[in-house]
């Protein structure tokens, strides 16, 4: 396996992640910190700053769970690695979100429409039009909708758009990076693969951080994946791939439980 760090605070949002469980206590995060080598004092002072972001709360003394506004955040990710469900057969339409006349003076809002934008993964056609496939499985209502909800300003207009002239049909497979997808895919594939064969080989200490560690490589790809259609990318190697994410996140859940049960009843 790669050599990956992790500092204090991924950490313990990661291991939220990965929990079978909304909350965790501060004892178990210690359990986990123990493993990666990280202080007593470095994961309470993680711990402190979270909570006064506002991405962790505190349940009662020493238990904690993920803020609403992280769990919506999470929910996304959770939803790509229970499968990618979120998508319908492509009939050639794209969805559009024209932003020219929202202004860019607001860095504030730009920001949050531009990565509420990417979370869908939509990509720039020309100056103020944001075009995707219209391939994803909620209805147009529902996905005008959450892209609100994900920081894209109510005023945005959206629309579906039926066709293309010859010249931009050409042109719009190259707004997304299809081989490098394709290339992540099937690297992720094997990495997950080969930890499966092997996995049960290690002691669980190791199995568990291995765990963690492959599963947090595959979230920068769940997150960001446009989930486009065929013939952008194959959409078979994306399904085997997110069939491999979930093989490990639930043989992760079943370990790090092991694990917390192992070090709670010493």
């Amino acid at each position: 396996m790669k050599n990956i760090k992790i500092n204090a605070r991924h950490l313990i949002i990661d291991l939220f992640l990965s929990s079978a469980y909304p909350q965790l206590t501060i004892r178990q995060i210690l359990i986990a910190a123990k493993l990666f080598n990280m202080s007593d004092n470095g994961i309470r002072v993680a711990t402190t700053r979270l909570l006064n972001e506002g991405m962790i709360e505190s349940v009662e003394r020493g238990i904690y769970q993920l803020s609403p506004s992280t769990k919506e955040w999470a929910k996304v990710i959770l939803n790509r690695k229970n499968g990618i469900k979120q998508t319908k057969e492509w009939q050639q339409h794209y969805l559009a979100v024209f932003t020219g006349t929202l202004g860019r003076i607001d860095r504030t809002a730009l920001k949050k429409r531009e990565r509420a934008l990417h979370q869908f993964g939509f990509r720039e056609l020309e100056t103020g039009i944001y075009i995707r496939p219209d391939n994803l499985a909620y209805s147009f209502e529902k996905t005008c909708e959450e892209l609100v909800l994900a920081g894209l300003e109510n005023e945005a207009k959206i629309s579906i758009i039926q066709k293309f002239d010859a010249k931009t049909v050409a042109l719009i497979p190259s707004l997304w990076d299809t081989k490098q997808l394709e290339k992540n895919y099937e690297m992720y594939s094997q990495d997950i693969q080969e930890w499966l064969l092997n996995y049960k080989n290690l002691s669980l200490n190791e199995a568990a951080t291995q765990a963690l560690l492959l599963g947090r490589e595959t979230i920068t790809l769940l997150m960001n994946d446009p989930l486009l259609p065929s013939p952008f990318v194959d959409e078979h190697a994306r399904n085997q791939f997110a069939q491999n994410v979930q093989q490990l996140d639930s043989i992760g859940q079943k370990l790090w439980q092991k694990l917390y049960e192992n070090e709670l009843a010493h």
